[in-house]
């Protein structure tokens, strides 16, 4: 609770584009970031919209109470388009970027998912797993950029 006071009186007295944190916990997502991270409709977006290839994958967080109010808060300002590929439809979406350790990257957002509001999926050119050296349960922290 603490916590979230915290980050309340943080936009109340510095302001909007003071980076916010969110913090969590990895865990295993339901392994379909790959297939849909890799479709050329979405690359396309990401790499005009966020100047980068992503990593074939997403870095799956359960966010901690506190990070979950200021989740609520972040405005995903960048539209990714749904589109139609060999009769199928993806969906479109959003996200916002962020950096974790230096590593730049966004938090993505489907209009349709089957996550709570307390996962977010992460995208970046890298495997971010290896890159921060985390597994499952492993608690991370995420600057918001805005």
């Amino acid at each position: 609770m603490l916590k979230k006071e915290l980050n309340d009186y943080q936009d109340i007295f510095c302001g909007k584009g003071k980076e916010k944190i969110l913090r969590g916990r990895v865990i295993t997502g339901l392994g379909e970031g790959q297939y849909y991270i890799s479709r050329e409709g979405y690359m396309m977006q990401f790499r005009d919209k966020l100047g980068f290839d992503p990593y074939p994958g997403t870095l799956n967080i359960k966010l901690d109470p506190p990070s979950i109010e200021v989740r609520k808060r972040i405005g995903a300002n960048i539209r990714i388009m749904g589109f139609t590929d060999n009769n199928r439809t993806f969906g479109s979406g959003s996200c916002f970027t962020i950096k974790i350790k230096e590593q730049e990257g966004a938090v993505i957002i489907p209009e349709r998912t089957h996550y709570p509001e307390d996962i977010i999926e992460i995208i970046a050119p890298v495997n971010l797993r290896e890159y921060l050296s985390v597994k499952d349960g492993s608690i991370v922290d995420v600057e918001v950029i805005e």
